[in-house]
């Protein structure tokens, strides 16, 4: 069985840090296309160029099998799929997330969790993705503007929220870790974070690959980037929607392969040299 991180170390050596959005938005849609259509297309086409497509559930809930039809596309190319759903519950709940997400059968390699109900809510999910050679990542520093109120907030003893995350999220994927150094328990670190906070963050979680949000529309840091990287390919991996995979304003032109295709030449391009 595979080990999902060592895969996603693979393809990132290969192509790239690039983590592809698809979160559709009808106003800048090609005419007549349902987002289920142009969901897959868009996967169909960056497949076999980026290390990891992520559809974002919430565009896709009247159409639940939809993201199954981006995975099998995705996958055609060789990209991994990770389901950006952000799930967390307890106990049979979070078995039966797991179960609809993680499951072996299932053209989706990881799913994005939620920390906040407690570490033992995270424990399905992971024993899961174990079990099926599939990863998590777990929301610990996020980048929208509000994160901090909560994630910065300091506990009884003095410590932050975010590095009580942190210590769960390493506990939880010390066992789990690859030949590539890398565990199958990722964090969704944003790229808006400060990027000696982001050090800190690798500091704790040594073998945690991150996922940073936050590229082009919100204005992300290159730096936070590099803070992330760690020693061998997987260690950060840059999420981007709509500067990626809707770089244009108003219905998609008739060209608008061509302007997906160049926004992550330029996108590959700025995380070379950044």
């Amino acid at each position: 069985m595979r080990h999902f991180a060592d895969t996603l170390s693979q393809l990132v050596a290969q192509r790239g840090a690039v983590c592809a959005g698809i979160d559709p938005r009808p106003a800048q849609l090609p005419l007549g296309w349902s987002a289920a259509a142009w969901g897959s297309a868009t996967a169909e086409l960056l497949g076999g160029r980026v290390a990891m497509l992520k559809p974002q559930l919430a565009f896709f809930d009247d159409d639940p099998l939809a993201v199954d039809a981006i995975g099998r596309a995705g996958a055609r190319g060789g990209a991994l799929l990770l389901a950006d759903a952000k799930r967390g519950d307890i106990g049979s709940t979070a078995e039966a997330y797991a179960r609809r997400w993680l499951a072996p059968d299932a053209p989706i390699d990881a799913l994005t969790i939620n920390p906040y109900l407690g570490p033992d809510s995270l424990t399905p999910f992971v024993d899961a993705a174990a079990a099926a050679g599939k990863g998590v990542f777990v929301l610990v520093r996020t980048s929208n503007p509000g994160a901090a109120e909560l994630q910065s907030a300091r506990l009884a003893d003095g410590t932050q929220v975010v590095d009580r995350v942190a210590e769960w999220v390493r506990a939880l994927g010390e066992p789990h870790v690859g030949a590539s150094g890398w565990s199958l328990v990722g964090a969704v670190v944003g790229l808006t974070v400060p990027a000696d906070e982001v050090a800190r963050l690798r500091a704790l979680m040594p073998h945690t690959p991150f996922l940073m949000p936050g590229y082009g529309a919100q204005g992300g840091s290159l730096a936070a980037y590099r803070a992330a990287c760690g020693s061998a390919p997987g260690g950060a991996l840059v999420s981007a929607s709509r500067s990626l995979t809707l770089p244009w304003r108003g219905p998609a032109p008739a060209d608008w392969r061509a302007q997906i295709e160049a926004a992550l030449e330029a996108m590959n391009l700025d995380l070379r040299e950044g």
